[in-house]
């Protein structure tokens, strides 16, 4: 099966090397499309009532100012109710990932993986 649809991305992580660093590595996945990045929960939310595209999957931080990731995802799924959401944390406490399992995150990968979650992310049908 060939796949050439665009997965639309949205990101929120209050880290600028994260912004850089996912930048820099979406340039090598030619179906990812980022669509939003901000700050925070607060901000992403904001800027996707603006646009007039779905997304397919939200990348989230758990801990971010303002709105966090959790709170977020909340929202997301009421607006979204098909959006993946991905988390995004460099927390190592197995509660806080279980909270987001329970919470709607279809998976948690660790701020080191990024490129692996990049790589899941452009085999999506």
């Amino acid at each position: 099966m060939k796949m050439n649809r665009s997965v639309k991305i949205v990101f929120a992580d209050d880290s600028d090397i994260h912004h850089f660093l996912l930048e820099s590595l979406m340039s090598k996945f030619v179906r990812l499309q980022l669509l939003i990045k901000a700050k925070d929960g607060e901000e992403l939310l904001h800027d996707l009532s603006e646009i007039q595209e779905i997304p397919d999957v939200a990348i989230l931080d758990l801990h971010m100012p303002n709105m966090d990731g959790l709170s977020a995802a909340k929202d997301l799924l009421l607006r979204f109710p098909f959006v993946k959401i991905y988390g995004f944390t460099s927390s190592s406490d197995e509660k806080e990932k279980e909270a987001m399992l329970s919470s709607g995150f279809y998976k948690v990968f660790p701020k080191n993986k990024l490129r692996e979650l990049l790589t899941e992310l452009s085999e999506l049908p």
